[in-house]
């Protein structure tokens, strides 16, 4: 029998037709020839002494889609700083009650989160203040927006700025319009993964406290997805939910039905919080807390009133065992004649404190 040169036998391997549709991980022709099928698309590559077919890695621009979508909702969404005059409060608001129709959020900074100075207005016709410094280094600012129809509404600065943009907040789900359901009270924590859920209280077949989470990028803090359900439901209502992720779990501290009661609740997922029989972390069972800031997994802060929810005295209270337990830090945070609600927020990249109080325009 004659042999097969090498020569031969590589010419009638070349002869052999090609398999009809590419598979990865099978030969192919030549290196750089592409072949799609249905929808994928492979390209011949060198892998060893081999030639195979491998899928084409999407294109870095794949995104830009979702880059279009989150301008185009930004650009829906933004507002101008409101610098004004007293604008007209509701027909059931006394003359001498203060509301976001009559008074201004302004931003002070301090060193040790006690004593706070300086002075910058953030938004006239505002109140129900609540700050959050990420660990990115962004500061968000969010407040009742009375100036834009009663809504809740955000300043936000990036890192290393000193500018501030203004955004509608917007919920996806759940209808917090004005004239709708009213959503109020914001409070916003920063999740784990960079993440920011938002917290409010809102009338809507009762009146609760709800939730919404926001999706990385540049809508992260501005746009929301209602997380469903109630994040505090009660027989009663729940109004100024404060909420802090704490090293053992989440707290929530909530007035009911704008009394001096004070509603505790604790949560293992920051979805979905019990309350509990009294304000244990606290030994004065009368402070009231507007805001909550994580320091570190063991510190947390909260600036409260002694006074109930209406009082304007700022009394900083310290846990260090994770908010276990709290102790009295200091008084007189707020300036003389601010309102009776603040925010404080801690950014430890730069070791600044800041405070959003309000102030009668």
């Amino acid at each position: 029998m004659r042999k097969l040169s090498i020569v031969s036998v590589t010419l009638l391997c070349l002869l052999q037709p090609l398999p009809a549709n590419a598979t990865a991980g099978t030969k192919c022709p030549k290196v750089g020839a592409t072949k799609t099928v249905k929808t994928v698309t492979f390209v011949c590559t060198k892998a060893g002494k081999v030639s195979v077919w491998k899928k084409k890695k999407l294109s870095s621009n794949s995104g830009s889609t979702t880059t279009a979508e989150s301008a185009k909702t930004l650009a829906a969404l933004r507002i101008a700083q409101t610098i004004g005059s007293v604008k007209a409060p509701p027909p059931d608001a006394t003359s001498n009650q203060g509301g976001p129709w009559a008074t201004r959020t302004v931003l002070r900074t301090s060193t040790d989160g006690i004593t706070f100075s300086g002075r910058e207005v953030i938004m006239d016709q505002s109140g129900v203040p609540n700050l959050l410094a990420t660990s990115s280094g962004a500061l968000y600012a969010y407040f009742q927006d009375w100036a834009n129809s009663n809504i809740i509404s955000v300043a936000m600065r990036q890192p290393g700025t000193t500018s501030w943009q203004y955004y509608k907040v917007e919920i996806k789900g759940i209808n917090i319009s004005p004239g709708g359901a009213n959503g109020v009270d914001p409070s916003a924590i920063e999740l784990s993964d960079g993440r920011i859920r938002l917290f409010w209280m809102q009338r809507l077949n009762g009146i609760r406290i709800y939730s919404a989470t926001s999706t990385l990028g540049t809508t992260n803090g501005i746009s929301f997805v209602y997380d469903g359900g109630f994040a505090l439901e009660s027989s009663v209502g729940l109004y100024d939910p404060t909420v802090v992720q704490t090293a053992s779990g989440w707290s929530m501290w909530v007035s009911a039905d704008n009394t001096a009661r004070l509603i505790y609740a604790t949560s293992v997922d920051g979805l979905r919080f019990t309350a509990q029989g009294s304000n244990l972390s606290l030994a004065n069972q009368g402070a009231f807390p507007w805001s909550a800031a994580r320091v570190s997994n063991t510190e947390v802060r909260l600036l409260t009133s002694i006074l109930g929810p209406g009082g304007a005295d700022g009394v900083i209270y310290r846990s260090t065992d994770g908010g276990a337990s709290f102790q009295e830090l200091g008084r007189g945070a707020l300036p003389t004649g601010a309102g009776g609600d603040a925010a404080i927020t801690y950014q430890p990249s730069t070791g600044t404190w800041y405070q959003l109080y309000l102030e009668r325009m």
